[in-house]
């Protein structure tokens, strides 16, 4: 099997999303296929390839229905500009594993360019929560629909699977996490986000872009530079009564888009590019699906065996906070330094555009290896319905 390189990594800014109040979300009016086609024209532009070579792309979304159904990915090709002539000779994809879309795509893509079958590719991501909300509404709408057989089945909570809050309450418990580290983790990553936006550690890898309106959005809306213990405490739960899991220690709704470049050794060569980092293995493992927020630990003991390294091994974490359990239970489970965990802020302050996050997730962690100087590092998510993906990077 031949490396596979991280060559480059871009993004939007991420935005606050509201079905309900889509004036607050500066993505409101932009299609997901347009916003990602802008990120695909921007990487490339950034970093000097021409979007003819580009034989391969992957796009993960959590919820390809209504206009993010992208017709096997040729929407976003079509509309980026650069993958011309609109990357007719490229081949597409959409791939949906829920939280885990972006870093299935990613693997997706990097696999082609493992086995020879192509140099260059590409794996992006995207997720508009203001124009596709999620689950509830669709369920709702019939746009998805569960089996009748599975709500009968008595070895599945099928209403508390179907329910992410519910399951982060599971797992809460499970593992004996408080309320208190939560809100603390909650803390901490606004904090973390706020100062690396402040040191300007975002600007190379989030475009200015402008939205359908004409107006430029380039900053990052989730982050509350002036949140506290004291507020946080203060927020009542959201999913049960006397739970643990409030808006507060959750990620937020949010609409964005990112993208890889992908690149073999030769590739790399030929362009003249310094990639920021070498894929090691990427792994994803099934969990119970009442404690799905489990699966993040799963998928990198699994990613870990790969690569044959552990965990002490790994100097830089990107472990997503889809919900403040998440983390937790994985720095628990596998006795991680807190301190190298999203050392610049995460979902919970980032945001967690579902189909986006995982590229966000592999980008910041190819670019903390070089701004840290350290060689491996990992990123991992849950997955609704059970399950868990991870990765492993080596600077190079």
């Amino acid at each position: 099997m031949r490396d596979v390189y991280l060559a480059d990594y871009a993004r939007s800014a991420f935005s606050r999303a509201h079905p309900h109040k889509p004036e607050v979300d500066a993505w409101a009016d932009t299609r997901s296929d347009t916003l990602l086609a802008s990120v695909l024209d921007g990487l490339l532009a950034r970093s000097g390839v021409d979007g003819t070579v580009v034989e391969d792309l992957s796009i993960g979304c959590a919820l390809p229905v209504k206009e993010q159904w992208s017709f096997g990915g040729r929407y976003p090709l079509w509309l980026a500009e650069r993958l011309g002539p609109r990357g007719q000779a490229c081949a597409t994809r959409q791939i949906d594993q829920q939280c885990g879309s972006g870093l299935a795509a990613l693997r997706n893509t990097a696999r082609e360019i493992q086995v020879g079958a192509v140099e260059v590719g590409m794996a992006g991501g995207v997720e508009n929560m203001t124009r596709v909300p999620m689950g509830p509404a669709l369920f709702k709408e019939g746009v998805l629909t569960s089996p009748q057989a599975l709500h009968k089945a008595d070895w599945l909570a099928l209403d508390i699977v179907l329910n992410m809050g519910l399951t982060a309450e599971r797992l809460a418990k499970a593992a004996g996490i408080s309320r208190e580290a939560m809100d603390a983790l909650a803390l901490n990553s606004h904090q973390r986000a706020a100062n690396a936006d402040s040191a300007g550690h975002f600007d190379p890898e989030r475009l200015p872009l402008n939205n359908a309106a004409g107006d430029p959005v380039s900053t990052d809306s989730n982050i509350r530079t002036d949140t506290s213990a004291e507020r946080l405490a203060g927020l009542e739960p959201v999913f049960m009564k006397g739970g643990v899991v409030t808006a507060g220690n959750s990620s937020p709704l949010t609409s964005g888009a990112a993208a890889t470049l992908l690149m073999s050794e030769p590739a790399l060569r030929q362009h003249d590019i310094t990639p920021l980092a070498r894929i090691v293995a990427v792994a994803d493992r099934g969990v119970m699906p009442e404690e799905m927020g489990a699966g993040a630990a799963a998928a990198i003991r699994c990613a870990l065996k790969q690569a044959q390294l552990i965990p002490q091994e790994i100097a830089v974490w990107e472990i997503n906070e889809a919900f403040a359990a998440v983390p937790l239970h994985a720095m628990g489970a596998l006795l991680i330094d807190p301190e190298s965990v999203n050392i610049w802020g995460g979902a919970i302050a980032l945001g967690h555009p579902l189909g986006a996050t995982g590229i966000r997730l592999a980008g910041t962690l190819g670019r903390l290896l070089q701004s840290r100087q350290q060689r491996y590092g990992c990123a991992a998510a849950c997955i609704g319905g059970g399950q868990g993906i991870a990765i492993i990077l080596e600077r190079c």
